[in-house]
């Protein structure tokens, strides 16, 4: 069972915006380079190194590593980009966010969090 929860946030750390925009990021382009890799070796110009297209194997071998490039350049100036952004917007006004917790991991959490700060 889940349960919907508001949370009033001052502002991020920096650290988080990179994690949240790496995960959105590596998991969105990397299997999108990896699926014209699979084109490149059914012989589509679908990868291209330095202007000229890569075919078959070497196609399906450089994709992914173009992926993970091209989604660690996407990650750093867009984290750089949302960190500043929500920093700004931390001057403006708190940042609501809306999220669903499992009851059983929820329960689990307040009982180890309760007890570490008890004295």
């Amino acid at each position: 069972m889940t349960t919907e929860r508001t949370v009033s946030i001052r502002r991020f750390r920096t650290g988080s915006v990179f994690r949240i925009a790496a995960a959105g990021i590596f998991f969105s382009i990397v299997p999108f380079f990896l699926l014209m890799g699979v084109f490149a070796l059914f012989g589509m110009s679908s990868v291209k190194w330095n202007g000229a297209p890569v075919y078959g194997l070497n196609g399906l071998l450089v994709s992914p590593l173009m992926g993970l490039f091209a989604a660690a350049f996407c990650t750093g100036f867009g984290g750089v980009g949302m960190a500043f952004g929500l920093w700004f917007y931390s001057k403006l006004r708190p940042l609501s966010l809306t999220f669903l917790v499992d009851d059983a991991a929820s329960a689990t959490a307040v009982g180890v969090a309760g007890g570490q700060g008890a004295t």
